[in-house]
């Protein structure tokens, strides 16, 4: 059984988090991050800081294409 490490898990919620909700997946990583770390889940928060990292770096790089969801109505 493959069992991810925290850096693999990281990387795979960051490209599925960018897959559905496209540009505003690192806005929704870093509010997440937000409040967690308000409501004091320390290792919570440095986790979705990490994912956010990832998304935005993945953005710069141009690895992120669109979102896979249907528009808001």
């Amino acid at each position: 059984m493959w069992i991810p490490t925290q850096d693999e898990a990281v990387e795979m919620y960051a490209r599925f988090l960018s897959a559905r909700r496209g540009k505003a997946a690192g806005r929704y990583a870093r509010k997440t991050a937000d409040r967690l770390l308000a409501e004091g889940d320390i290792p919570g928060h440095i986790i979705w800081t990490r994912v956010a990292d990832t998304v935005e770096s993945d953005v710069a790089k141009g690895v992120i294409t669109k979102s896979v969801m249907a528009p808001s109505q």
